[in-house]
């Protein structure tokens, strides 16, 4: 069988002596303007060639198997044309947008939008019957040996955001805070103070002008709170017995947290009102972190809390029994660390110490 269509991905010289092709990404050239497969299997290396299957890959459309003893055309003008060839023992057929796409070989989400070009602000769906279709991970397995064809389709992509409980949907991968607000129906001019959290990164304060990446693994979160609280108190001098590193207190002013220094002998930096996420009787405690003296030469490690946290499950929470006495208090000591060498004097700091705290935290709650 003669292939008499060109296939084409990336340009083909116009002065070029001899024919060319190109096979799994590498340029081939050969004597021939008609090879058979098993020619251009040889010329790539691909040998013994019955152990491969080889796939036709055009710039538009599904890739389609071709037999070892068929002989291809190749474009002498033009574009070059693209093969795949898999070390395989056999080749499987997925539908995608109803064209049937050849493959050979473990497949993958990845796969599947490399061989159809899917841009990246599109969602690959696997069709069920009997379950709603499945969006599809980053490199997500698609097992073609099942029995029947897998239907694949795409769908404009849409990311997620919890805004303080209500979760939004957006078409886009950035959203301003306004915006977010707006869609959660959620007045942005009522004076709110504002917290985004990451998955694995602590807590931050952010403005209605700034902008979120949805593109982050997991759910972000907003968090709201009244901008402005008075309980009638008389409000205590600030303690700030040592200095921190400048970023870390600039972000700790920027989250808006209540934060001092004292040295008691040991260092510590007392951080009120830290929020204690949902799944503990307590919603709120004062976090106490010791500073060393040669911080950040020197790690930050474990954190205390006052009072004690206790699971709302009455489950027990492993490696906290210890107390600590800091100036007259006894705070509960998490004895949490990181692997040995991890720390970094340049990449580590308070800020991502909090991020160990949050997800220690988070951790005891399955979250």
């Amino acid at each position: 069988m003669t292939i008499d269509h060109p296939l084409d991905s990336s340009l083909q010289p116009s002065a070029a002596r001899k024919a060319t092709a190109k096979i799994n990404g590498e340029l081939i050239e050969l004597h021939d303007w008609t090879p058979t497969v098993r020619q251009l299997l040889a010329a790539s290396g691909h040998q013994p060639a019955t152990e491969y299957a080889f796939l036709r890959w055009p710039d538009q459309g599904a890739t389609e198997e071709l037999s070892l003893d068929e002989v291809v055309n190749l474009p002498s003008e033009g574009r070059v044309a693209e093969f795949l060839a898999i070390h395989a023992d056999g080749v499987f057929y997925f539908v995608l947008n109803d064209e049937r796409f050849a493959w050979a070989g473990r497949l993958t989400e990845t796969d599947v939008r490399r061989v159809a070009r899917i841009p990246d602000n599109m969602d690959i769906m696997l069709e069920r019957r009997s379950e709603p279709d499945l969006v599809l991970e980053h490199g997500a397995m698609i097992d073609l040996a099942a029995p029947g064809v897998e239907r694949l389709r795409i769908q404009k992509r849409r990311w997620k955001l919890d805004v303080h409980g209500v979760v939004i949907e957006s078409d886009q991968p950035t959203i301003t805070v306004r915006e977010a607000l707006v869609k959660a129906n959620i007045d942005p001019n009522a004076g709110w103070s504002i917290r985004l959290k990451v998955h694995g990164e602590p807590k931050r304060k952010v403005g209605l002008d700034d902008t979120i990446d949805l593109t982050h693994p997991g759910i972000e979160r907003l968090k709201l709170l009244e901008d402005k609280i008075n309980n009638g108190e008389a409000v205590a001098p600030i303690q700030r017995h040592f200095r921190l590193l400048e970023k870390d207190e600039a972000y700790l002013d920027n989250c808006g947290l209540h934060w001092e220094t004292m040295d008691d002998g040991r260092r510590w930096l007392l951080i009120s009102n830290f929020p204690v996420p949902s799944g503990y009787h307590q919603d709120r405690c004062c976090l106490a972190i010791e500073i060393p003296q040669n911080y950040p030469v020197a790690e930050i490690d474990m954190f205390y809390c006052d009072p004690p946290l206790t699971l709302a499950s009455g489950a027990g929470i492993p490696q906290t029994e210890y107390r600590q006495m800091i100036l007259n208090r006894a705070f509960q000591r998490w004895s949490r660390h990181r692997e040995p060498g991890q720390w970094s004097p340049v990449r580590d700091s308070v800020l991502s110490h909090l991020g160990l705290v949050e997800e220690s935290m988070a951790r005891e709650i399955g979250q």
